[in-house]
């Protein structure tokens, strides 16, 4: 036994004792021995990498540069990939009893895992496999190349959750914590809201920093000042679920909610002319304006004057005031207001009465309007006698190419229209009507209605007749021909 020990000592190299030796308990963290289960056997095609390093070439201090190479190597591979695992097996000559060699080996494999550990090397997923003895290293002459039949082996393979180890669980000693100070919510109320804009207010505890604000799909984060906090919000349409959360001095969660409704308000609209009751004389003029503002929070989309039931967009100025020439048609028009927002909320005035006196028994009244505030239509009406009234021939007595007995009331050049023509006497011929861009590249449509025998009750017909696409490839185009005395429209 003795002489068996003496060899043992001089055929293992002093470097790979001194390893053994790190790795002694009390000197270091020792790595488990892996217990596979009955029958594992490592298939090839799971091998990530494999390094066999001579136990001689091991030197007791740190690693050589090209054993530091590998070792960057594998902690590369297993940094990219989290199911590589490590495998760490030592072999030895067969010199001796095999539990001692057996023994030898496993001490060395647990210094070299402890090394590899301090190289960077995860524990939990590092494993060693018990030490062997090499038994071909009797066949060759004794005392002498032993060396080579002393290794480590380091194998990286493919493995899965059941080979990770598990660290103990630390025993901690309950402490008393104060209980949780929460968030408080002050502003807005959690009831329902018709302003979109508002500041957002809370207290919390002054140890607390800073809290994250989510609004919707909106995040911010807002400092806490001596336990108060407050940040300026914009609410959309409908629910606006609003949740805020921090951490307290102890790593706890702080959570608050709310949700709160905003509602926009409806667009108010107020008609200022014509005057309630006001009788207008329109023997000389049926054309008045109309006059009033539309007051909203949010910006509007679009507007509309409602004529006897009959549509037509109006511009509005940006402090929501709109002034728009109409002519009237009968002794009994109404008049009414509407505003949609861009929230998609509707506004309707009142309804305003314009009575009038000295409505002439024109027969036929034309009034062009469009749906664009940037592009100028023109109307334009031929009465198939070489007369044509527009623009430039206004009436007979400016331009005697006009029309006899015509006369276009309403030039509008900004937008929306109105333009307005009619036949003041009874002049026997067909009329047609047609639309011209004058100005503008937006794609409009134009409407045109109809108004015959304004003056005589039982024989009065209104009629709408569009929309009329125009555009710059197409920008102008026939609407209607009209027949006196007859009233017949084709």
């Amino acid at each position: 036994m003795r002489f068996r020990s003496t060899v043992r000592r001089c055929l293992v190299p002093v470097s790979v004792l001194a390893v053994a030796l790190a790795a002694a308990p009390g000197r270091a963290a020792r790595v488990p021995v892996a217990s596979f289960p009955p029958g594992f056997t490592l298939p090839r095609g799971d091998i990530v990498f494999q390094s066999r390093m001579p136990l001689a070439d091991i030197a007791p201090g740190e690693w050589t540069e090209r054993q530091r190479g590998e070792v960057a190597y594998f902690r590369e591979q297993m940094r990219k990939r989290d199911e590589i695992f490590l495998l760490v097996q030592v072999t030895l000559d067969a010199i001796g009893r095999t539990d001692e060699n057996e023994g030898l080996a496993n001490e060395v494999a647990q210094a070299v895992a402890v090394r590899l550990r301090d190289a960077g090397i995860p524990p939990d997923r590092m494993l060693i496999l018990p030490g062997r003895e090499d038994r071909a290293s009797l066949d060759g002459p004794r005392l002498s190349g032993f060396a080579r039949h002393q290794v480590v082996e380091i194998t990286g393979f493919l493995g899965s959750e059941w080979l990770r180890r598990k660290p103990p669980q630390e025993v901690r000693r309950a402490v008393d914590l104060p209980p949780p100070a929460g968030i408080s919510l002050l502003e807005p109320a959690d009831a329902g809201t018709d302003r979109a804009n508002h500041m957002l207010r809370g207290t919390t505890d002054p140890s607390v920093a800073s809290l994250a604000v989510t609004i919707g799909q909106d995040a911010r984060t807002v400092a806490v000042r001596d336990g108060r906090f407050e940040t300026p919000i914009s609410l959309r349409s409908g629910e606006n679920p609003i949740v805020v959360t921090g951490l307290d001095p102890f790593g706890r969660v702080l959570r608050a909610s709310r949700t709160v409704r905003y509602t926009p308000p409806h667009p108010t609209i107020e008609i200022l002319s014509p005057a309630e009751g006001t009788v207008t004389d329109v023997s000389r003029s049926p054309v008045i304006s109309v006059r009033g503002a539309i007051r909203s929070r949010t910006p509007l989309r679009e507007a509309f004057l409602i004529q006897n039931d009959i549509p037509r967009n109006i511009p509005v100025r940006e402090d929501g005031t709109f002034l728009q020439q109409a002519i009237l048609m009968t002794e009994a028009d109404t008049f009414q207001v509407e505003a949609i927002d861009t929230a998609g909320e509707t506004g309707t005035s009142g309804i305003r009465r314009a009575p009038s006196r000295g409505i002439a028994d024109r027969p036929l009244m034309a009034i062009l309007h469009w749906d664009e505030d940037d592009v100028d239509l023109d109307l334009h009406v031929d009465d198939g006698s070489d007369h044509h009234t527009w623009f430039d021939a206004a009436d007979a007595l400016e331009n005697p190419s006009a029309i006899p007995e015509g006369k276009l009331w309403i030039d509008n050049r900004r937008g929306f229209g109105p333009e307005v023509f009619t036949m003041e006497r009874t002049v026997p011929g067909e009329y047609a009507f047609s639309v011209r861009r004058y100005r503008g590249k937006k794609r409009c449509r134009a409407f045109l209605t109809l108004v015959l025998f304004a003056g005589a009750p039982s024989r009065k017909l209104v009629r709408v007749y569009g929309p009329v696409e125009l555009s710059e490839e197409s920008p102008a185009a026939e609407i209607v021909r009209v027949s006196l005395p007859s009233g017949i429209v084709r």
